[in-house]
């Protein structure tokens, strides 16, 4: 296919549709669609209601456990891979069934499960008794569109299954989606990644490039994504937690986003649901106005989205004087037939936007108040391992008197990941959380310690019993954290808002992980460049072209795995970067291979931050390439600690 890249990545939309006309057609002629209410987003950017009609849906219904009588007799059940959900479906089918036996040899009911069906749901069929009368269908939806170089899953649940709940059933649908990708781009020449689950990932892709290589139209390399880059969100929590200083990653941490959308409801902001109540005052409900955050759609949205919040408001202030300057009543008789038949559309349309953007900004400011400022600091603080005392106490002050449910607990993780708590101040903290939220969430703090995100300290009774670790217990100048970060130069000694560097997504303070793998990829010359630059990194694997010369004389995946030793340098769809450094130091024909990828695709595993989105534009525009992000979901921190509850 000889068409831009941008249309390549648009046309995953029509693989979605073909997809689901499939299963509809299996289903019947009249059905009856009922579908999570978290899926209703997603599917209107698939495919729309009139679509659906003519594919054989007669009625649409939001999902409800209370759910009575539907209007036809076929149902088919739209859910996302959650076993809760699964299961809150079939009690409703067994419901129905009980009321009408008749219905079980009908064979009407039916189940789409996004991304995939997981094996254990056929079993919790047979013990239902709900085998061969409840059918079930696998729907993976390709990466969607939400922005200029922003493409997404959105499936926000996977954060929780991948880290939390330790469960990577799902983990394939990832790598399924990637492949897609690849039919439709053509593979990347080199891969890296990043963490566990990203090497599981490059492991699966192999797979599939042994199983289904010969599907490919072009076997070779893409010409149009010359690297891939593959990372678990816990190899950067600090990304996540971080407070954004652009106007999209603010207006995350204020508003709720769901698939590119935003619900400006100046009322409900997300600072003031996650407040502690004292008052059990129920407020009315305010209506919601819904902005497409695209820049395809609303150019001002992407003059701004990028800024620093500190400019937004003289950027906003300067349209809406354009706006005031042009004189319509001056116009004469065909100039304004004119300005009516060509310009007045796009004027009303950006004087709705300009008022939706001006408003989220007034939002922002009031909600942030004079917090932004000793938050960033502190912050900056925590990163630079400057401190210590001061930045607990600040922390401690929050959940004394201003405790929030999910933002304190993003303070407590990003002081526990980068100064670290002793057992005195953890147990201090959670003891305040749980007085003011109550001693059910005390399962929190144990979810984020399986999902990396606290590091819960020893008794100083245990650790007594072992003076030889003595010294492990002073104080030390640095940690883990803050010797990669500046290894890798995330840390910037000068404070930089003018957009040149970025760092300047976190006011200064912090280069995201992400832009500096781009940044290493498209300035370095070969891959022995980009291997030394992160060598840093402990878990960092690579793939693709150059793994293909490593297995030069294995005719077959068979005859690889047959031929490799406990200390090869290959794993199974990937090799370890330090092994292959050491490797390429000695052998000449390895240290010719260059890379010099003018496009990147970078997907992250358990969400992509806007702040991250942001730094990766800075790398771009310097280098004059062009990355495109990817991940399962767009999330903030305050969504990552939610996922945890």
């Amino acid at each position: 296919m000889d068409q831009p890249l941008s249309l390549k990545l648009a046309s995953l939309c029509l693989i979605s549709q073909h997809k689901l006309q499939n299963i509809l057609s299996q289903c019947g002629d009249k059905v009856d669609l009922i579908i999570d209410p978290s899926l209703i987003k997603p599917l209107e950017r698939i495919c729309g209601v009139a679509w659906l009609r003519q594919h054989g849906v007669d009625k649409i219904y939001k999902m409800d456990p209370q759910l009575g009588a539907t209007a036809n007799l076929i149902r088919v059940y739209f859910i996302p891979a959650c076993i809760q959900k699964y299961k809150c479906v079939l009690d409703q089918i067994s419901s129905v069934i009980s009321h009408n036996p008749s219905l079980a040899d009908a064979k009407c009911f039916n189940i789409i499960i996004v991304p995939k069906v997981v094996s254990s749901y056929d079993s919790i069929l047979e013990n239902r008794g709900l085998y061969d009368i409840v059918k079930l269908y696998t729907f993976a939806w390709e990466l969607m569109t939400l922005d200029d170089q922003l493409l997404s899953l959105e499936l926000p649940f996977l954060y929780k299954q991948l880290f939390v709940e330790q469960n990577h059933s799902l983990l394939s649908s990832i790598a399924m989606s990637l492949w897609s990708l690849f039919h439709v781009t053509g593979r990347p020449n080199c891969i890296l990644s990043l963490g566990k689950l990203s090497a599981s990932v490059l492991d699966i892709l192999e797979i599939y490039k042994e199983s289904y290589s010969r599907d490919f139209l072009d076997t070779n390399s893409s010409q149009e994504i010359g690297s891939l880059i593959i990372i678990d969100r816990d190899q950067d929590y600090p990304s996540s937690l971080l407070t954004p200083a652009t106007y999209s990653g603010l207006l995350s941490e204020i508003f709720n986003i769901t698939c590119g959308q935003v619900e400006l409801n100046v009322k409900e902001t997300k600072l003031k649901k996650g407040k502690l109540n004292l008052v059990n005052s129920e407020a009315p409900q305010s209506k919601s106005t819904s902005v497409m955050l695209d820049s395809s759609l609303d150019n001002l949205y992407g003059e701004i989205k990028h800024r620093h919040f500190s400019e937004v408001l003289s950027v906003l202030s300067s349209k809406a004087k354009l706006l005031k300057n042009e004189d319509i009543k001056a116009l004469g008789i065909q100039e304004m037939k004119h300005f009516v038949a060509t310009k007045l559309q796009q004027v009303t349309l950006f004087k709705q936007n300009l008022v939706n953007h001006v408003m989220a900004s007034e939002t922002i400011l009031s909600e942030m108040n004079n917090k932004f400022e000793n938050l960033t600091l502190t912050e900056s603080e925590m990163l630079n391992n400057r401190n210590k005392k001061s930045n607990f106490t600040y922390i401690d002050e929050i959940f004394g008197t201003d405790i929030h449910m999910y933002n304190s607990l993003r303070l407590m993780c990003l002081l526990s990941l980068t100064q670290g708590l002793s057992y005195e101040e953890y147990n201090l903290l959670v003891n305040k959380y749980l007085l003011a939220f109550g001693y059910k969430f005390l399962y929190i703090f144990n979810n984020l310690v399986t999902a990396g995100l606290l590091v819960q300290p020893l008794s100083p009774k245990l650790s007594l019993t072992n003076l030889g670790n003595f010294s492990e217990r002073l104080p030390k100048w640095q940690n883990e954290f803050q010797t990669i970060a500046n290894k890798l130069k995330q840390l910037p000694s000068k404070s930089k808002h003018d957009g040149t560097s970025p760092s300047y997504v976190f006011n200064s303070g912090y280069v995201p992980l992400v832009a500096v793998l781009c940044n290493v990829l498209l300035t370095s010359e070969s891959l022995l460049e980009v291997l030394k630059k992160l060598s840093a990194l402990s878990e960092l694997k690579v793939g693709g072209a150059v793994i293909e010369r490593l297995k030069e004389g294995f005719k077959s995946l068979d005859e690889s795995l047959s031929n490799l030793t406990i200390n090869s340098v290959l794993d199974f769809g990937c090799c370890n970067a330090k092994s292959l450094l050491k490797t390429m130091k000695t052998d000449n024909k390895l240290n010719r291979f260059s890379l010099k990828p003018r496009t990147i695709l970078v997907f992250l595993i358990g969400g992509v931050t806007y702040a991250e989105v942001a730094a990766c534009n800075v790398i771009q525009t310097a280098t004059g390439s062009k990355i495109i992000i990817a991940s399962d979901c767009v999330a903030s921190g305050s969504d990552l600690m939610l996922a945890n509850t």
